[in-house]
């Protein structure tokens, strides 16, 4: 599988065209220097500084095309831009100290283009800032080419500019496209575990789940062994098939206890507990929560049933419980002291802390608890 591309490529490339230009520049330089040299009208008062400025730019271009392949990070230091810096400061006013037109064509530009490549923006400002003043130095030596020494200004202005947006553009670009394909093969890896895990579920489905839902309906087992069934078979459905669709779940509150409670009820009696849960709630709920566990517990011992069925919501200022259960069924009317855990657990427990519990029940036809409890507004 080929390599996607790197960051890194894009910033070699940067480091091979800045390290290509002051070869280009310096060539460019060289030329001109020789022309002036050699022009029989155009006067040089001290030729050795032209001679000397060319071997330097030639020598600094190769030193620095070697060290681009030996130590390509040199380049990113603040010593080599100054230097470079300095170099191209050196060419931009070599003319005035030669006492001759200005010879350095394009390559005072090198040393700002570096500082792009190694500190973005402020190299940019700090190049034009710096070649804009070496720019103006013949026009501070009275010489009479103001409105050519203005114009280099201005170029060197506009260049570093243009160079400084082109080089953040690309490298904003350049960010933006590893972000999207590091997301993409995080996307990737993802689906594959995804699948995977899918397999493994679909495979325990078809063989654990379906014996642990056999011995449950077999009514040779014990309800200690029917009991241990459903246990497991809760755990290896909650680790198989998890529940992510609701943030909060992560955080605990409402919708942890009230799983936590039917899990331990459901655990100990012969009845399974079926849960569904809407929204959640970080507010205090202990009083609710253990009304429905003593609902649930009276539904395992009296109602004579299979099922119990529990619904749980977290609105915005109140939850709800409702816990129902198609058993013997009572009359709530006729409830007497040897109903204690149901008239102080349940309705009494609930009216303490602001809430209410209504009971729905008949002899026959089952039994509904409606338990309410308001909270504060919880995010």
């Amino acid at each position: 599988m080929a390599r996607p591309p790197r960051s890194e490529d894009l910033e070699s490339t940067l480091l091979w065209i800045t390290t290509g230009y002051r070869v280009f520049a310096a060539a460019w330089l060289t030329i001109l220097g020789i022309v002036v040299l050699a022009s029989k009208s155009t006067e040089v008062e001290r030729p050795a500084v032209v001679v000397a400025t060319i071997g330097v730019v030639l020598a600094w271009a190769a030193l620095t095309t070697v060290a681009r392949v030996v130590r390509p990070g040199l380049a990113r230091t603040w010593a080599f831009v100054t230097l470079d810096l300095g170099l191209g400061v050196w060419s931009a006013i070599a003319g005035t100290v030669a006492g001759t037109i200005q010879f350095a064509g394009g390559y005072p530009l090198a040393g700002a283009f570096g500082a792009i490549f190694a500190f973005g923006t402020t190299g940019g400002i700090i190049g034009a800032a710096v070649l804009t003043t070496a720019g103006l130095v013949p026009v501070l030596a009275r010489r009479d080419s103001f409105s050519q020494e203005v114009a280099n200004a201005i170029a060197y202005i506009f260049s570093v500019g243009a160079a400084t947006a082109v080089a953040a553009v690309l490298r904003w670009s350049e960010r933006r496209r590893v972000a999207a394909e590091t997301a993409l093969a995080t996307e990737r890896t993802e689906r594959a575990r995804a699948e995977e895990h899918a397999e493994v579920a679909a495979h325990l489905h078809d063989s654990v789940l379906q014996m642990l839902a056999l011995i449950q309906r077999d009514p040779a087992a014990t309800p200690d062994i029917r009991g241990l069934a459903r246990h497991q078979e809760r755990e290896l459905r909650d680790w198989l098939f998890p529940d992510t669709s609701d943030a909060a779940l992560q955080g605990g509150g409402f919708r942890e206890a009230l799983v936590q409670v039917c899990s331990e009820v459901e655990d100990i009696g012969p009845a399974k507990v079926e849960l569904v849960i809407v929204g959640n709630t970080s507010a205090p709920v202990e009083p609710i929560v253990r009304a429905t566990r003593e609902a649930i517990l009276n539904a395992q011992i009296h109602a004579g049933v299979d099922l119990v069925s529990v619904y749980g919501e977290a609105a915005v200022n109140e939850v709800l419980v409702f816990v129902k259960d198609r058993g013997s069924g009572f009359d709530p009317d006729a409830i007497d002291a040897s109903r204690h855990g149901l008239r102080e657990s349940i309705v009494g427990r609930m009216e303490r802390h602001g809430g209410s519990a209504e009971i729905i029940s008949s002899p026959g036809a089952g039994t509904e608890v409606r338990l309410r409890l308001p909270v504060e507004a919880s995010t």
